[in-house]
């Protein structure tokens, strides 16, 4: 077995225990009854959020890959996150939908380089954004100084990531190097370059990120809302949802199961939220977000079968 192979079985045992343990832990009646009484109106305002975080999203990428000297058609960006997040949500991986971005767009411009710069940079960006938005609720709410300190690293993380990238600085090691590989990391940085001098663009899409953080909140605040919990004050779920995606960003699980719903649990039960309700709440988000991917799905099919026909065409067709 490969290494590979050993560390996703791992994650799986990981998720499935920590899964496990939930279902053992938790009375599923009174989860039913959480799910029984949930309220569609609210449900269907959070997924209108979840569309517009999508929204917010799509221009985040297009300003980096502007900046990059890529200019797409934002329909294309659009379908190609879409078709992304139908990928996370169904690949056995939280990075697989980046790559399927960096695939679309990479292929559409032969420039995987950089798509795959973009990609990355406007994580790195959501990253700061995410631990920006916490740290700045905390100041409004209780906060949790082990929480703080997880917002403080990815904050310190990221921008360190990101001036490595804008310094563009090639090792030697792989400059002397001949390759696809080589060739790939050296347009990887010189993307990364361009960043250089964009400080306005930086800040705007972090602005941007800090706004999907806060959409990702209402579609939270919606959602515990068609559960009849109202004990959550609006900054209250500022500050633990961005915690919540960061205690699930660490790679220890399948896709953060189990972590996530842990982490919704334990850092709501500080409010006062039963466990039944923080975890019907994290279940519900799941399969909302879930549910809205499908949407990508369908665009992906829609776009297999178009290439499909344009194949044929080209077959039978004289030349």
């Amino acid at each position: 077995m490969s290494k590979k192979s050993v560390i996703h079985l791992i994650k799986v045992i990981v998720s499935g225990l920590l899964l496990s343990w939930l279902i053992y832990s938790f009375d599923w009646i009174a989860l039913l009854d959480v799910f029984g009484t949930a309220d569609p109106g609210w449900l269907i305002m959070a997924g209108f959020f979840i569309v517009i975080s999508m929204v917010v999203s799509v221009c985040k990428w297009s300003l980096v890959l502007k900046a990059e000297g890529i200019n797409l058609p934002w329909l294309q960006l659009w379908k190609a996150y879409w078709i992304g997040i139908f990928f996370n949500n169904f690949l056995p991986s939280s990075i697989g939908g980046d790559g399927i971005r960096i695939l679309h767009v990479g292929r559409s411009i032969s420039n995987m380089a950089g798509a795959a710069s973009s990609v990355v940079i406007e994580r790195l960006l959501a990253t700061a954004g995410l631990a920006l938005t916490g740290l700045l609720a905390g100041l409004l709410t209780n906060p949790n100084l082990h929480v703080d300190w997880i917002f403080i690293i990815l904050i310190f993380a990221s921008m360190g990531l990101l001036f490595f990238l804008m310094l563009g600085k090639v090792p030697a090691w792989i400059a002397k190097r001949d390759g696809k590989v080589s060739g790939f990391v050296r347009g990887f940085l010189s993307h990364g370059q361009a960043l250089r001098g964009r400080g306005k663009m930086v800040i705007t899409v972090g602005c941007l990120s800090v706004l999907f953080q806060l959409s990702v909140v209402a579609v939270n605040y919606a959602v515990f809302r068609s559960l009849h919990v109202d004990l959550l004050g609006w900054w209250d779920l500022v500050y633990i949802i961005p915690a919540v995606s960061a205690i699930a960003m660490v790679p220890i699980g399948i896709n953060g199961y189990g972590i996530r719903e842990g982490a919704y649990v334990f850092l709501f039960a500080s409010c006062g939220v039963a466990g039944s309700a923080a975890l019907g709440a994290s279940l519900l988000f799941a399969v909302l977000v879930s549910f809205c991917s499908l949407y990508g799905g369908m665009l992906w099919l829609y776009s297999r079968e178009k290439s499909a026909g344009r194949e044929y065409c080209a077959e039978i067709l004289p030349e």
